[in-house]
């Protein structure tokens, strides 16, 4: 319930959210995501979703033209849902 709540106040707010259907697997590895994703950029220049794990070794970062972490259950970005969360 928690976090119905917190996804819709999100949604009133413009927070920015994944807009694609849930992503399943790595696009590094091929295992399934646990809690969360990322939606980066690589070494190599190459954007993928990835989990935490393959993108702290291929990836170059989070932020803008470098990656987006999101929770793979609300599909809220990472920072946007912490930052909602102190200010309740």
């Amino acid at each position: 319930m928690a976090n119905q709540k917190l996804y819709d106040k999100a949604k009133r707010i413009a927070v920015k959210n994944w807009s694609g259907s849930t992503p399943i697997y790595c696009d590094a590895c091929n295992i399934a995501f646990g809690k969360f994703f990322i939606d980066g950029n690589t070494v190599s220049g190459r954007w993928g979703l990835f989990c935490e794990s393959c993108h702290s070794e291929i990836g170059i970062g989070l932020g803008v033209g470098k990656g987006q972490k999101y929770d793979r259950k609300t599909l809220l970005r990472v920072e946007w849902a912490e930052s909602l969360k102190n200010n309740e």
